[in-house]
């Protein structure tokens, strides 16, 4: 299972760089022209989700989720796991976003959004953090109708992030995308070293 997650990891960042190399310098091409189409819609519901995925909501978030796991007296490493590999995917894709040079588009709905644009940083949110918080949260050690209504919740989110950036205007469909295999493939490292770390402690 680990080495299947790693090749995933493998192929998905490498869709990341190709679709990355391909699009950067091009004008926006008929799939982001086609999603062009999103925007100003549902702006309001867009604003949450984009506001979800921001910095300031991740913190709360996070530390609530860390204290829902002290009352259970769960195993606080796998939040620790995967809230380093939000913080962590976050500064490579800063770095993808400097080597790629592609600016925004100009339609943005709302405040100006000031870095570039490919990956969008949203989307790897939505699946380094989201994603694997919904993960963890189907198999909490709470009853299951709780867990499902939690994970459901945060699968929610895990869509309505990326929607909401094209809703707004913020990324070319192709930044989403792109976002979406980056934040795959951390996942799946995610999800290696969780299994990992799963295996060692059952030794």
């Amino acid at each position: 299972m680990i080495l299947r997650l790693l090749s995933t990891a493998v192929v998905l960042l490498l869709l990341t760089i190709v679709l990355g190399a391909f699009v950067a310098q091009r004008p926006p091409g008929s799939l982001d022209v086609a999603a062009l189409a999103l925007r100003g819609h549902g702006v309001a519901i867009a604003d949450l989700f984009t506001a979800l995925g921001r910095w300031w909501m991740l913190l709360p978030i996070g530390v609530v989720t860390f204290g829902i796991a002290m009352v259970l007296r769960a195993n606080l490493v796998p939040l620790v796991v995967v809230f380093a590999a939000q913080a962590a995917s976050q500064g490579v894709n800063a770095l993808l976003k400097l080597g790629f040079q592609r600016e925004r588009q100009l339609a943005s709905i709302g405040a100006p959004e000031r870095d570039l644009s490919y990956p969008s940083g949203h989307s790897v949110t939505a699946v380094v953090f989201f994603a694997a918080l919904a993960i963890l949260a189907w198999h909490a050690p709470v009853p299951r109708p709780l867990a499902l209504t939690a994970a459901a919740i945060l699968a929610i989110c895990v869509a309505g992030i990326p929607w909401s950036r094209l809703a707004l205007g913020a990324h070319y469909a192709t930044d989403v995308i792109g976002g979406l295999a980056f934040g795959g493939a951390w996942l799946a490292i995610t999800l290696a070293v969780l299994i990992r770390l799963s295996v060692t402690a059952t030794r």
